[in-house]
């Protein structure tokens, strides 16, 4: 790590005593350093740009926003919502009911003794600098704890979501702030979530961090929708572990900011466990989207389904990564992955990569990815019945 690097954490990492977690991320960001061009997994992002960004923020400062404003900007999907402005908790905002069905949201620092058997640090160690700068940068996180057995009447009506939203307001000059949420759902218990990310017009720079535990027979279904404004920069990572028999469903929707990635690393750790993720990215003008996700099955009987599609315009590049690890002496591991990319311009950009590590036999795996542009024909069939 050079002196400007050194000089950069410096401005970006709170002063004070660390708490160990935080001081582990800066060690390994001392270490390891921020993504460069030549790394694999950031092979498709504009790295050099981001990095550029990121050289000029300032840690964000609280700013003003109305609920008015924020329910034209996330909209209002019921009466359990955690609202964060530049990534601090902002209670008179937040709108969350007395969770007597065994559910807890709140800040870390609120949450009762023994809610969480985890002390938080749940998940692996870091992917990458920005990974571990949000760790070590970050304030106190958002924690969604539901305890063990939470189960609805099958017959009943559906609970409503639990939805997070993040909004990122620029200020005189450029931002960042480091949002960090960790979910845990407890065994044979479930739980429906919703994360917006969106915000106002301005040079400003989401690092977000979501860490979600799954124990043993529990399921999540976890809608992510990035709807970030011009000037924006959104890098996203959400990690997941999963227990025996647990599920895990997930949409994410990447329509926002001028950069924008999103990582999902997910581990499979013991049998049986399920996980099924699709996506949209759709980026026009000179936007540029990246979805890298990485599957590991860890054990054995579990199964996977992968399923991104792009729709790409103008002067813009949308890309998706896939990666599939089978670990060894793991057996009847099921792992199915298609992208789908349509291309509306000839100028518009899209990338695919599938990424598969097989180190077992006993798997069924497969892989298939498509970059397509509009049938003419078709094109002019709709457009000669009225339709744009």
């Amino acid at each position: 790590m050079t002196s400007a690097d050194t000089a950069l954490l410096d401005r970006l990492i709170p002063a004070g005593p660390p708490d160990p977690p935080s001081l582990r991320a800066t060690n390994w960001l001392l270490t390891h350093g921020m993504p460069d061009p030549h790394d694999e997994a950031w092979r498709y992002s504009p790295v050099k740009e981001i990095l550029s960004r990121l050289a000029v923020a300032t840690p964000a400062q609280p700013s003003q926003i109305t609920r008015a404003e924020i329910d034209r900007l996330a909209g209002n999907h019921g009466p359990n919502r955690l609202v964060l402005v530049n990534g601090a908790y902002e209670p008179a905002l937040s709108d969350l009911e007395a969770h007597a069905d065994g559910s807890w949201i709140g800040r870390l620092a609120d949450l009762p003794p023994g809610t969480v058997s985890t002390a938080v640090p749940v998940g692996g160690g870091f992917t990458d600098g920005f990974h571990a700068l949000n760790r070590a940068a970050g304030g106190d996180p958002v924690v969604v704890v539901t305890e063990a057995d939470i189960r609805h009447d099958a017959n009943g009506p559906a609970p409503a979501p639990i939805h997070i939203v993040h909004v990122a307001l620029p200020g005189s000059e450029p931002q960042i702030s480091h949002p960090r949420t960790v979910i845990e759902v407890g065994a044979r218990s479930h739980l429906r979530l919703i994360e917006t990310f969106t915000g106002l017009a301005g040079p400003t720079l989401t690092n977000a961090s979501t860490t979600i535990r799954l124990d043993a027979g529990s399921s999540l279904h976890h809608q992510r929708v990035q709807t970030e404004a011009a000037g924006a920069t959104h890098i996203g990572h959400t990690q997941v572990s999963q227990a025996a028999g647990s599920r895990y469903e997930t949409s994410s929707i990447m329509l926002g900011a001028d950069i924008a990635r999103h990582a999902i690393d997910v581990t499979l750790h013991e049998p049986d466990a399920h996980v099924a993720l699709t996506g949209l990215y759709r980026p026009a003008g000179h936007q540029r989207h990246d979805t890298a996700v990485c599957i590991d099955h860890a054990a054995s009987h579990g199964t996977s389904t992968q399923e991104f599609k792009g729709v790409v315009d103008d002067h813009a590049r949308g890309s998706f990564s896939g990666r599939i690890i089978v670990r060894p002496d793991t057996i009847a591991n099921d792992a199915q992955q298609m992208n789908r990319n349509l291309v509306l311009k000839p100028t518009a950009q899209a990338d695919a990569r599938p990424w598969l590590e097989i180190f077992a036999d006993d798997v069924r795996c497969t892989h298939g990815a498509t970059v397509g542009r509009l049938d003419d024909n078709a094109l002019f069939y709709l457009r000669s019945r009225g339709i744009p």
